[in-house]
């Protein structure tokens, strides 16, 4: 694109030289036809302090001037310094500007302004690094099982996902596990249970055989913070199921900070520790694990 020529100041249209060049004139005029020095003085001083009041505002206004273009500048900058965000922000800005210029004061407006503070609560989750996902949408999943190079280790609560094993989805999950395995992946799954069903023995055992390495333990032999479905995948990205007040999935949470992937994996090493094989006996019910 070409760059328009930038234009030079014009000293002729400089309001606060205008009123200088008058004021230089008057003043002279002034000393011309009085002979009173001390009335002229006053007058000198009156003036003096008007054009100093005038440059401190032309003063400020520039300076205002400038603060708005370096922070246009930095935002602009920041948009470019993101390979993908400019083809994005694009529409976006239009749209909001659509919005503004034929439907202020409707409630289009106000919805407008909350999509964009969504979007904010959204990208300040996003900054601590935290994101989440609608509950059954396995897209998330799917790609972190796909770019998994070392290790998966997760916990299933049957009460909560046995019926969604043998859907097309739970499936679809399933044979994404089988390929990272055959890559090498090691899965490491616990089953927290209520009770073990020959449904759930079934599940477990076809997952066993197919290399992942199945433990179970009972409800009771775990604090109520880790009777949950987790899981962290290379020790990169964590995951956790949230949870309505009845015991309703709702969304799954992930996060990439490393404080959130440490606490997860000492979480699951703890299950792992008071699990046992799918062929030991169970033990007998116990006082939760601290």
């Amino acid at each position: 694109m070409q760059r328009q020529k930038k234009k030079s100041p014009s000293l002729v249209v400089d309001p606060v030289l205008l009123i200088g060049t008058g004021l230089s004139v008057l003043l002279g005029v002034i000393f011309y036809v009085r002979e009173d020095t001390a009335q002229a003085l006053g007058t000198v001083a009156g003036l003096i302090g008007g054009v100093i009041t005038l440059q401190i505002q032309t003063l400020l206004r520039e300076k205002r001037r400038v603060d708005h273009e370096t922070r246009v500048g930095h935002m602009v900058s920041t948009i470019e310094k993101i390979p993908w965000l400019p083809d994005v922000m694009e529409p976006m800005l239009r749209a909001a500007k659509h919005v503004e210029r034929d439907y202020k004061g409707t409630p289009a407006e106000d919805a407008c302004r909350a999509a964009f503070e969504e979007c904010l609560r959204t990208l300040a989750d996003l900054e601590r690094g935290h994101f989440r996902a609608p509950y059954g949408d396995n897209a998330v999943f799917l790609r972190l099982i796909e770019q998994a190079q070392e290790s998966m280790c997760v916990t299933s609560v049957p009460a909560v996902d046995l019926g969604w094993w043998h859907e097309p989805v739970g499936r679809q999950y399933w044979r994404a596990q089988l390929t990272a395995l055959a890559r090498g992946v090691v899965i490491r799954r616990v089953f927290i249970y209520h009770e073990w069903t020959g449904e759930l023995d079934a599940l477990a055992r076809e997952q066993q055989t197919a290399g992942v390495r199945v433990r179970r333990v009972h409800v009771d032999r775990l604090p109520p913070p880790m009777r949950v479905i987790s899981g962290i995948w290379d020790g990169t990205c964590g995951h956790e199921l949230s949870y309505t007040a009845a015991g309703e999935a709702v969304h799954d949470t992930f996060t990439v900070s490393p404080p959130d992937l440490e606490r997860l994996m000492r979480q699951f090493e703890m299950i792992e520790r008071s699990a046992v094989d799918l062929d030991e006996p169970e033990p007998r019910a116990a006082d939760p694990v601290a």
